[in-house]
């Protein structure tokens, strides 16, 4: 059962899969020395899959998702060709998810979260033999563009738009979320199931702030939101290489389906992600829109500026009458 009013909703458009050389699509810049990943040709033909339909082992494969997690990993190699670290991140589609590790030695793939993103490989790894994915994403890819020509790594332009990789893993039209719970049933027990889920929308974005670690051993930056339903509020709190992505949030239209949000108390509760959550920006699920439409129409109740007054003041008369009357606020509230 749902806890929001339901609402008809176009069904989601099919997962559509790109070579690198399509035109429309196009990859982040870069000032690295190495060729760019826009030239990049596939030597060998690479076979167009869903996520879901991975399997470790040797394989030359594409696949297509949106970013749902991430952060960044930084090595301490002093080897001239070694990366300098390694994004670490969920991805999915609308059947399945799995953990990436992009490495990277001189280029910025400026990534955020929601990024519709494709990916070449010629192998997939079983992460969780390894401990280096989550129960939840536990097949593995390792790739590294800079090093290794097998393997690629491309953005797509207008990552946020469209509706592709945008439904809820074991969604089904006309159903409801699984273990979606409402904000407030979430702070007061939810919280303590695994897969649980809560859909908000971004009610303010505080400006990016820099606090150093409680070790004294270096710093990191972090950017405070404001998140809200129809039932409570609370803050949520993004870290590190993840702040860049609220730059195309907006209060009251964003939406965050967000699964397995870490809560904290400090002297109030709050959330912030762990390396289970994920992140589902805008998801094409009908409850999406009855929250959207929820938090425009407080927005209008709560606005403080009243419309000019229509036929009370004459302004051309004011402006070409010899006679001026000063006003006092008093005389203006009466009228």
């Amino acid at each position: 059962m749902s806890y929001f009013t339901r609402s008809s909703s176009p069904s989601s458009s099919p997962v559509k899969f790109s070579t690198p050389t399509k035109p429309g699509l196009a990859e982040h810049s870069s000032s690295s020395p190495v060729p760019s990943p826009s030239k990049w040709t596939p030597e060998v033909d690479y076979t167009e899959v869903d996520i879901e339909s991975l399997v470790p082992g040797p394989n030359c494969i594409t696949f297509m998702g949106r970013i749902v997690n991430f952060y960044d990993q930084t090595t301490t190699s002093k080897m001239p060709k070694a990366a300098k670290g390694c994004l670490k991140m969920i991805m999915k589609d609308d059947t399945g998810a799995l953990t990436v590790r992009l490495w990277y030695a001189e280029r910025n793939y400026n990534l955020c979260l929601g990024h519709l993103v494709s990916i070449w490989t010629p192998h997939v790894s079983d992460g969780i033999n390894t401990n280096l994915s989550v129960p939840t994403a536990p097949l593995l890819v390792n790739i590294f563009p800079e090093r290794d020509r097998s393997c690629h790594f491309m953005v797509h332009e207008a990552s946020g738009a469209g509706k592709q990789c945008k439904v809820p893993l074991g969604y089904e039209d006309g159903q409801s979320v699984s273990k979606l719970v409402t904000l407030k049933d979430y702070l007061n027990s939810e919280h303590e199931r695994d897969g649980v889920k809560i859909l908000v929308c971004v009610k303010s974005i505080g400006p990016k702030k820099t606090v150093k670690h409680k070790t004294g051993d270096g710093q990191s930056e972090l950017v405070n939101l404001g998140v809200f339903d129809d039932t409570s509020d609370i803050s949520l709190t993004l870290w590190g290489a993840a702040l860049s992505s609220v730059d195309a949030w907006r209060p009251s239209v964003t939406i965050l389906l967000i699964t397995n949000p870490v809560l904290r108390y400090n002297r109030y509760p709050s959330l912030s992600l762990g390396a289970s959550t994920y992140i589902d920006i805008d998801p094409n699920i009908p409850d999406a829109g009855w929250v959207r439409r929820f938090a425009q129409t407080l927005t209008k109740r709560e606005h403080v500026n009243p419309p000019w007054p229509e036929g009370v003041f004459d302004l051309q008369a004011t402006l070409s009458d010899p006679v001026r009357i000063l006003y006092n606020l008093a005389d203006l509230d009466e009228q």
